[in-house]
């Protein structure tokens, strides 16, 4: 059934082809006929473009933006076509209808775009379910886009029973697997409620910042640690110094009880954009320490006159360390696995890629505990690294894609990159050495480029192990697959995981670490068992509605006339936006000087429960001053709802107001400090004056 909103736009075409009827153009010339749709198609085009490129880099619900896909690819295939044959569908461009179809062709691929994005990464699905069901909007979306694909008389083979069939099974098996996937993964990337960590907004916004360069990041720095609040262990060992004598790691207790590791580095902070970006950085890594599965980063200190990083120390060294002197039993390999993805997740919904993901770069606590090290944020030590032996070194877990790059055609790093390297480490966790150690950088290259890999061959074990084994191997095969199309994704390496884990692992059952050479890893004894990887001139008229983007560039020109004609034609067309747009000129009473704050109320709604944060804001506020609403009790839970979800997709100036609202106990809300800081410390990263204010008041500190 077509959404409400796409049937309020059909309704309104006739009732208002009297208006329309007088902004006609005369268009006479042959060829012309298609002129006023070249824009439109331009702009069709790049959207698909977007969404191509998008969904290069899909995270989750794979299958739910893949029957999106399907119909991407036809509306691509039939936007071809109509500019191959434009002479043929000259009568069609003349009609009035079909040009109104078509602004809600480009309308219905915006939104399209919008929604893969959203569902595709783990901050955005919440986002989105915090407005209306995803199930819903999906329907809502391929019902409309069918009727409008014919409504232009759009050639497509999808609207069927076998489309709608494998709609149905995308939608149950992805929803399925996130409500899986946000029970299991931890407090550190989603909280009791199963909102997104406030922390992972906060880095969020601070990375936004970094990126351009706001004022706020100069507010932005690493925590100082007096250096007389780290000294020596009490009972000292011959490995509280490791690493080389340039560049040494040396153990210290901070505050008298925290075990940590201090490493030399060289860090200016001298006010420079460069400093602070690197600052920035390293607030970001504090930041990060909520994970119990990335190294934690304490701050910034000062040992025998150098000054040195302060990080968690790891008992055990690297896990390549770990390994290379003992056996690792299966059944701690499955949990060591499942914890450093854990980790990554943690990291990709921060929106941070590691960018070299092996055993090397995994440090392990006297616990087993793994922790990501060694990304991006913490490598600002004193040591030099040449790109050449980097190279050297990170070839071995190297995605396929990545090994094709060329100075002259460089290829992005993506998270896809990243879950093959994973595939790599899982691989030599599994087998206690290096991928490819014996082969030289070009052999492995072209190795891997034919689309071969690591063998996969097990020793002999108990039927428990082996099948362990070979569980842990459709994993490996399923990351390091050549096609990033079908290349695992990180939540379904992460539920196979866990679902081995729950299984298999039962701590204190078996010594985790044996002596080196135990486990036979590779069946080099008895018989292996592989596994296979698997011209005419004619008047016509069109209506003059100009591209929405058009409205926005008027209204930023203060031309009000022409931008309310804009955002109330592509309101009535169902553009949530133009809505929003619509009830902020009946706000401020544009172009006509009068103002309608009770139709302004209703458009504000109508937009906000089609998630745009600012119609959110806009229409809580409009509860307390709007002519017949009384605002009371019952109002102000609608309230609290419209702007907890502004402030929740991240309006800075929602933000504010809910945490004044819950620190002081402003309009009938209870006073919750928790929450109150909670949104200020949201907003004052944004670099909101009032947040910081009211903040620094209270002696609350903004990045702690």
């Amino acid at each position: 059934m077509m959404s409400e909103t796409a049937n309020t736009a059909h309704e309104t075409i006739d009732s208002n082809s009297d208006i329309i009827k007088n902004t006609l153009g005369v268009i006479g010339a042959i060829g012309d006929a298609a002129q006023p749709y070249l824009p439109l198609i331009s702009t069709v085009t790049t959207i698909i473009t977007e969404i191509f490129n998008i969904y290069e880099n899909v995270q989750y619900n794979k299958n739910i933006c893949s029957s999106l896909m399907d119909r991407v690819t036809a509306a691509e295939a039939a936007i071809k076509t109509l500019e191959r044959r434009k002479k043929n569908n000259e009568k069609n461009f003349r009609n009035t209808n079909y040009y109104i179809t078509f602004l809600k062709f480009v309308d219905v691929m915006e939104r399209i775009k919008q929604f893969i994005k959203d569902v595709s990464t783990l901050s955005g699905f919440k986002r989105l379910i915090h407005v209306n069901s995803v199930k819903e909007k999906f329907e809502s979306l391929t019902n409309e886009f069918e009727t409008i694909m014919n409504d232009l008389h759009f050639a497509t083979t999808l609207f069927n029973d076998e489309q709608r069939e494998i709609d149905a099974t995308a939608l149950k098996s992805d929803l399925e697997e996130m409500s899986k996937f946000l029970d299991t993964i931890g407090d550190s990337v989603v909280d009791a409620n199963q909102n997104i960590n406030n922390v992972l907004k906060e880095v969020l916004i601070i990375k936004s910042q970094l990126r351009y360069q706001n004022p706020i990041t100069k507010n932005i720095k690493a925590t100082e640690i007096d250096p007389k609040e780290l000294n020596d262990p009490q009972i000292g060992s011959t490995t509280d110094t490791r690493g080389s004598k340039e560049s040494p790691l040396v153990k210290k207790l901070l505050y008298g009880a925290i075990e940590v590791a201090c490493k030399r580095t060289k860090i200016i902070d001298d006010g420079t954009s460069e400093s602070q970006k690197i600052q920035s950085q390293l607030a970001i890594l504090g930041k990060l320490k909520n994970s119990p599965n990335i190294l934690k980063f304490y701050g910034l200190s000062k040992v025998s006159n150098y000054q040195v990083m302060v990080f968690e120390w790891a008992e055990c060294g690297t896990l390549q360390e770990l390994y290379s002197e003992n056996d690792i039993a299966w059944r701690s390999k499955v949990q060591i696995a499942l914890d450093i993805c854990r980790g990554l997740v943690f990291l990709h919904t921060c929106e941070i890629l590691h960018h070299d993901i092996r055993c090397a770069n995994i440090l392990m606590t006297s616990r087993l505990e793994p922790k990501i090290a060694n990304f991006k944020y913490s490598r600002h030590d004193s040591s030099h690294t040449s790109k050449i032996n980097c190279l050297n070194e990170i070839i071995h877990w190297m995605a396929p894609e990545k090994l094709k790059e060329t100075p002259e055609d460089p290829v992005r790093y993506t998270f896809k990159c990243e879950i093959f390297s994973f595939g790599m480490l899982l691989w030599e966790l599994a087998f206690e050495k290096i991928p490819y150690a014996n082969m030289e950088i070009n052999k492995i290259k072209e190795h891997v480029l034919k689309g071969n890999r690591e063998k996969i061959t097990w020793g002999v074990g108990s039927p428990e192990i082996q099948k362990i084994q070979r569980k842990f191997a459709k994993i490996i095969i399923a990351a390091w697959q050549q096609d990033i199309n079908v290349r695992a994704s990180l939540q379904d390496i992460f539920l196979k995981l866990n679902k081995l884990s729950m299984a298999f692992a039962r701590p204190g059952s078996s010594p985790s670490l044996l002596p080196d050479g135990t486990i036979d890893l590779d069946g080099s004894k008895p018989q292996p068992q592989p596994i296979e990887l698997p011209e005419i001139t004619m008047n016509f008229n069109l209506p003059k509605i100009i591209p929405f983007e058009e409205g926005i560039k008027a209204h930023k020109k203060k031309d009000h006339k022409t931008a309310w004609e804009c955002f109330k034609a592509h309101s009535e067309l169902g553009n949530a936006t133009a809505k929003y747009w619509m009830g902020y000129y009946l706000v401020e009473g544009y172009p006509s000087g009068v103002k309608d704050l009770v139709r302004a109320s209703q458009l504000f709604k109508a937009a906000a429960d089609d998630g745009i944060p600012d119609a959110q804001l806009r229409y809580a506020f409009s509860l307390t001053n709007t002519p017949g609403i009384k605002f009371n009790r019952k109002t102000f839970s609608e309230f609290s709802e419209y702007l907890t979800k502004a402030a929740d997709a991240g309006n800075v100036t929602a933000q504010y107001n809910l945490g004044d609202m819950y620190l002081n106990g402003k309009l009938l809300c209870p006073v919750n400090e928790e929450l109150g800081i909670k949104y200020l410390k949201l907003a004052a990263l944004t670099n909101h004056l009032d947040a910081i204010k009211l903040l620094e008041e209270k002696e609350i500190n903004i990045f702690s």
